[in-house]
């Protein structure tokens, strides 16, 4: 009698847990993982790059104009007009920059939400986190969207 009531009981806890595991509906991605095997990403890197190289030498540009304005003894106060000129006008190209940088990223944030949802549809999966905040538990889908965004 006692092994019956063992062998029932293990039964129930085994059904427990088979049901619990399918019933979760919890996934997670390595999101670092998603952007850097993403191919659009170094795509979108390199234009960036493109324009922070092309401000960066406007820059240095201005750097090279002002140390040598010191060195011929120009006045404090040419100096500070010369430095709040060439601010002025490395400022729209700071900003153009900065644009471009945030708009990538959110075309890039959108592009990977689209492919998480569409995954986890498939696999039947309701809430996806980021890797990191998961301590157990879940299904990685980071391949599968890596897969998806890069068809």
């Amino acid at each position: 009698m006692k092994k019956l009531i063992i062998a029932a009981i293990a039964i129930m806890f085994v059904a427990g847990i088979s049901h619990a595991a399918s019933f979760t509906g919890i996934g997670f991605i390595d999101v670092q993982k998603v952007f850097k095997e993403y191919k659009e990403t170094s795509k979108a890197q390199g234009e960036l790059a493109k324009q922070e190289e092309s401000f960066k030498k406007d820059f240095e540009s201005s750097q090279t104009k002002l140390a040598d304005a010191e060195k011929s003894g120009k006045k404090k106060d040419e100096l500070e007009k010369m430095k709040k000129d060439m601010e002025e006008e490395l400022a729209p190209k700071r900003d153009t920059l900065l644009r471009l940088n945030e708009q990538l990223t959110i075309k890039l944030q959108a592009k990977i939400l689209d492919s998480v949802k569409k995954v986890a549809k498939k696999v039947g999966i309701e809430v996806v986190l980021d890797k990191q905040v998961v301590i157990n538990g879940g299904m990685d889908l980071t391949e599968m969207v890596i897969t998806e965004l890069n068809k």
